[in-house]
């Protein structure tokens, strides 16, 4: 049995599979790599020296915002009851929460009015301000 026709089909599907674009990777998480989903109501993003990053949870976007506080200028985070964009300073965070993000336990964007609420209503630690976590002040 000849394979050569096989072979060449199975070359030419590939083919067109990669220009029809089925290996695109998409938009990545700037600390951890994970592919993000632009809808995602956990997704975050900083700008980082002028430049607009995405990261796929709020704890991976104050990692990278505390690795190079001076560089970031702006951001943004969805906040958990309304999945409105809020700026980073009408928010609090609060970790340890029983909410659960993509990977896992995560610092949950709230309102900084409810806040306090979420945490005790949530089992969470006490909520802390961006510029908290930033500086590594609390637990």
């Amino acid at each position: 049995m000849n394979m050569r026709p096989l072979h060449a089909r199975s070359v030419l599907s590939f083919v067109a599979f990669m220009l029809l674009g089925g290996c695109r990777s998409g938009l990545r998480c700037a600390t951890c790599g994970m592919k993000i989903d632009p809808i995602s109501p956990w997704v975050s993003y900083l700008t980082v020296s002028g430049k607009e990053e995405a990261f796929d949870t709020p704890t991976c976007a104050l990692t990278a915002w505390r690795k190079a506080p001076a560089s970031v200028t702006d951001a943004r985070f969805r906040e958990y009851y309304s999945q409105e964009w809020r700026d980073v300073k009408e928010l609090r965070f609060v970790r340890g929460s029983d909410v659960v993000g993509p990977m896992g336990p995560d610092r949950v964007p709230i309102n900084a009015g409810t806040a306090p609420r979420f945490a005790r209503d949530h089992n969470g630690a006490p909520p802390q301000t961006a510029e908290e976590i930033v500086r590594g002040d609390g637990p």
